[in-house]
């Protein structure tokens, strides 16, 4: 085998790239794990694995140790195990720790949760990526009045037009209150463009703000990134910008849109990257972050499939100490939360509200989850055809796979055919690919590559790589990894400087839909190498994998005047948050669970919500706001 492997290298040269192979050739294993590794973390939706949801950091653990355990007993506990405190989420009480070499987190959770001074270990979860104004788009947004219109920008058909009146009644609410400056909301999201024309004038500042620890950072402007650490939580994936227009874009204002909020007080917390994603660690330091920097109310359109107790903590300890109300998505994965899980909704801290979606005729949309046991899922909010502020101008390129280089060194070659539909695949035909059923889709020690000459928007802040694949390979050895280069030349494309992601495991056929990577070498370029490098070591094959679309999106984030359409739990959840918003802003005294009762005793009774959401009721603002004492004990400037 070994002779193989030198020659490989040696044929692989002539692209001058057989780096890969020196490695495996002294050590086979472990170092294929290693290349299907990502270069610096980029792809954190890379844990697919087999007949599993789990998705987590792979070099660290997050370990809560006893509250008598001082500094000096969790250094010796962790050097013990030849680990590495990287950080300690403050007030928690947890650590976040880096694994020995070699070490997996299953060994570790195993062998830490043996010490006496720990409470409990678990991995550091992925979580990726839910009066009338004059503003230009207002008659669009049927969730705060729906008049059975239709939505021209629709993008979920079902339903649309909806039926009048199925509505959060906010015109009534807004004759009671505008005004949210009293509240600061936090989008705990993938950041906010704070330049946007609805946008900017009310966007938080702070001229004494602390960061996640408690540490004087001094003025600060919008809010922190804990997704790149630094103090520019400008979003290049959009998410964040939507969410924080449907909460407070500024209304009466003649353009664009209105939030429910029209002058609030918006905190950007960019804990989700570019490509939509986050973990456990910077969400808690989002969360402590926004929480020490006066957030009443906090935005989580987020969630993870797996139960994560340090997350919980830090929620739970936001609500006691700070009066903090979390309101998060119930899903978009159309389950019964009986029997399946999404986090942090089904947490039952008593300072959680978690949102399902409606539909323009108030049925749950067809995407949301809801929860049969009546125990996760609250209430409902509208959350389809929702128009709401963006990140910035989008484009989209893409080139026929018939056009892409294909090159195979050895094994099973790159191929491009009309199944339908037409994919890009590497297996003995597409359709093994797409159906996930073969052990002999592709040879052993195959090492094949495929890329293409993308022409993008040159100038962009973002360049983003969405693609929709079938993967079926042998989890940890075979797989692929995925560049992008602004150079032409194979041996600079394929070269770790421009790996941003790997894939590897089995989806038995299922097909992995709008997986997104960052392809921040092409930013500012006017053409993108986007490179496919398909590896396998020499047991155990599969059926291969087939791509079955693929584009490079664009962010111009200089363009702040964009709006779009989109769907999702994700978009009913800050129509919630900010309705809570509101509430705490026409009296600052109500604490969460007066804001929370006010919400439910208010809401709509809706027949499609009363068997699978808690309350059965959709968020009615004219109803919540109705159902507050009102303010006492405010003074008044008389000029």
């Amino acid at each position: 085998m070994k002779n193989k492997f030198i020659l490989f290298a040696l044929i692989f040269s002539i692209f001058s790239i057989g780096y890969l192979f020196a490695e495996k050739e002294t050590n086979v294993i472990p170092n294929w794990t290693k290349l299907l590794d990502p270069v610096g973390n980029t792809d954190n939706k890379k844990y697919y694995k087999r007949d599993s949801k789990i998705k987590f950091k792979s070099s660290e653990i997050l370990v809560k140790f006893k509250d008598n355990a001082g500094d000096s007993v969790k250094s010796y506990a962790v050097n013990s195990f030849n680990g590495k405190v990287l950080n300690d989420l403050d007030e928690t009480g947890i650590s976040q720790v880096e694994l020995r070499e070699g070490q997996t987190v299953e060994e570790a959770v195993a062998e830490y949760s043996t010490h006496p001074d720990v409470e409990y270990v678990q991995p550091n979860y992925i979580y990726h990526a839910s009066t009338s104004p004059n503003d230009l788009a207002y008659g669009q947004l049927w969730g705060m009045n729906n008049t059975g219109q239709i939505i021209a920008t629709a993008t979920y058909g079902t339903n649309n037009p909806g039926t009048s009146a199925d509505d959060m009644r906010m015109e009534s609410a807004w004759d009671v209150n505008t005004d949210c400056s009293n509240t600061v909301v936090a989008v705990v999201d993938s950041g906010v463009n704070y330049n946007h024309q609805d946008l900017s004038a009310n966007m938080w500042s702070s001229g004494a703000c602390v960061s996640d620890k408690g540490v004087a950072l001094g003025a600060c402007s919008n809010g922190w990134d804990y997704a790149d650490n630094d103090s520019n939580p400008m979003d290049l994936n959009g998410h964040g910008t939507h969410v924080a227009g449907t909460i407070g874009a500024t209304g009466n204002n003649t353009i664009g849109v209105a939030g429910v909020c029209w002058t609030a007080k918006i905190m950007a917390v960019r804990v989700l990257d570019q490509s939509g994603s986050g973990d456990t660690v910077t969400i808690i330091k989002g969360i402590n972050f926004a929480v020490r920097n006066g957030a009443k109310i906090l935005n989580l359109s987020l969630g993870g499939p797996d139960y994560d107790s340090a997350m919980r903590s830090a929620i739970a300890n936001a609500g006691s100490k700070y009066d903090a109300l979390f309101v998060v998505a119930a899903g978009n994965d159309s389950n019964d939360l009986r029997s399946d899980n999404t986090y942090p909704c089904e947490y039952d801290e008593a300072n959680i509200l978690c949102v399902a979606a409606l539909d323009q005729k108030f049925q749950l949309a067809s995407f949301s989850n809801f929860d049969s046991s009546k125990k996760g899922v609250d209430i409902g909010a509208p959350g389809t055809n929702i128009r709401s502020t963006w990140a910035g101008a989008e484009a989209t390129s893409s080139l026929a796979f018939a056009s892409w280089t294909k090159t195979t060194v050895q094994g099973t070659a790159w191929n491009w055919a009309n199944c339908p539909p037409t994919v890009l695949y590497l297996s003995t035909s597409c359709a093994t690919a797409i159906s996930g059923t073969s052990t002999s889709g592709y040879a052993s020690n195959t090492y094949a590559v495929a890329y293409a000459p993308i022409s993008i928007t040159s100038g962009a802040e973002a360049v983003t790589a969405r693609m929709n694949l079938y993967l079926d390979t042998e989890s940890g050895y075979d797989g692929i990894n995925m560049y992008a280069s602004t150079s032409s030349t194979p041996s600079v494309i394929f070269s770790s400087i421009n790996k941003v992601g790997s894939l590897s495991g089995e989806t038995n056929g299922g097909l992995i839909a709008n997986f997104e990577l960052a392809a921040k070498n092409c930013a500012g370029s006017s053409t993108c190498y986007f490179g496919y490098e398909f590896v396998s070591d020499s047991s155990i094959n599969r059926a291969g994998v087939a791509i079955t679309a693929f584009n490079l999106i664009t962010l111009d984030i200089n363009d702040t005047t964009q709006y779009n359409t989109i769907n999702g739990t994700s978009m009913a959840t800050p129509h919630v948050a900010g309705l809570a918003s509101l509430l705490r802003s026409f009296n600052p005294k109500f604490t969460y669970s007066d804001t929370i009762n006010a919400i439910v005793a208010g809401g709509t009774t809706t027949s499609s919500l009363q068997s699978i959401t808690k309350y059965g009721k959709a968020a009615n603002g004219n109803g919540a706001i109705r159902n507050l004492e009102a303010p006492t004990d405010l003074s008044v400037d008389v000029p």
